[in-house]
């Protein structure tokens, strides 16, 4: 069925590998008293059908295996590049848009689509780290040197990045303590031509990379907010759905899967929903 052009344009974080890109984000409305940022999506859903062929491979698969180097995509590259929110296209996709007072950032009202949204850009985190920095985001204009497409985009990426700062506040407060984020992350390449297969011969590049930096921060509440939104939404209609609860903080209380809208003591969120990662996890699909 044809689907509904959105009125904005999106833009995607990810590492430079990805080829399933999951989400996307827009902002409208800046400068003015209301603010609404659209949560994008991918919606490979509409290419299969409960039980179909496509839907048996999936179930099977469960999830995208990743390794370095090389990677076993769930769903077939066919598919994968039907429904990624790749650059220049308009690509399919379920939006969440968060209407959001511009001062206090308490969130007015929200919205669910299914339509086509422009993309306009991929922006590779592992690529931009060290210019998109929290002074750089805060900064009133960015530097001269910033290159495009970052230059047009530092507004709503400042925003983004106040309101995942915002976000990030209201959860540690629910929880009761802030979030500890003392491990780094690694980043692991293979040296060897990027098309090429993994033959077991190359050489491991091996690098650090600390965790919650400034897209990884904008993204993680970007999904966290939609998960959390989208689940509640589900359990008030009375349809089913996957989620991830934890009663409480004390020590052994372990993270669950369920069908019920229960709280996530350690995110902070009264429900959160598996749905952001439709194109790599066969539960948010």
């Amino acid at each position: 069925a044809e689907l509904a052009l959105a009125a904005v344009q999106a833009f995607s974080i990810d590492d430079s590998h990805t080829t399933e890109i999951d989400d996307a984000l827009s902002v409208q409305g800046l400068g003015t008293q209301q603010v609404v940022v659209g949560i994008h999506i991918a919606a490979p859903g509409l290419a299969l059908q409960p039980g179909d062929a496509l839907d048996a491979l999936a179930r099977q698969r469960l999830s995208t295996v990743y390794m370095p180097g090389h990677k076993i995509t769930m769903l077939p590259d066919a598919v994968v590049q039907r429904y990624t929110l790749a650059a220049g296209r308009a690509c399919p996709a379920v939006s969440l848009y968060l209407t959001l007072d511009a001062q206090t950032l308490a969130v007015l009202g929200s919205t669910t689509r299914l339509e086509r949204v422009p993309m306009a850009h991929n922006l590779r985190h592992d690529q931009l780290d060290t210019i998109v920095t929290t002074d750089w985001l805060q900064a009133p204009t960015p530097p001269a040197s910033t290159p495009e497409p970052l230059a047009e985009l530092h507004a709503p990426l400042a925003f983004l990045h106040r309101l995942a700062q915002h976000l990030k506040a209201q959860r540690e407060q629910a929880r009761g303590k802030p979030e500890s984020f003392n491990r780094p992350d690694y980043n692991f390449r293979l040296l060897k031509a990027a098309d090429a297969a993994p033959t077991g011969d190359e050489s491991v590049q091996i690098s650090v990379r600390p965790r919650g930096a400034a897209l990884d921060l904008i993204v993680a509440e970007a999904m966290i907010a939609a998960n959390s939104t989208w689940g509640q939404w589900l359990s008030d209609a009375g349809v089913t759905a996957i989620y991830r609860s934890q009663a409480s903080l004390a020590p052994g209380v372990k993270v669950r899967m369920s069908t019920k809208a229960l709280p996530h003591a350690g995110l902070g969120v009264p429900c959160y929903a598996w749905s952001t990662s439709p194109l790599r996890r066969y539960t948010d699909l």
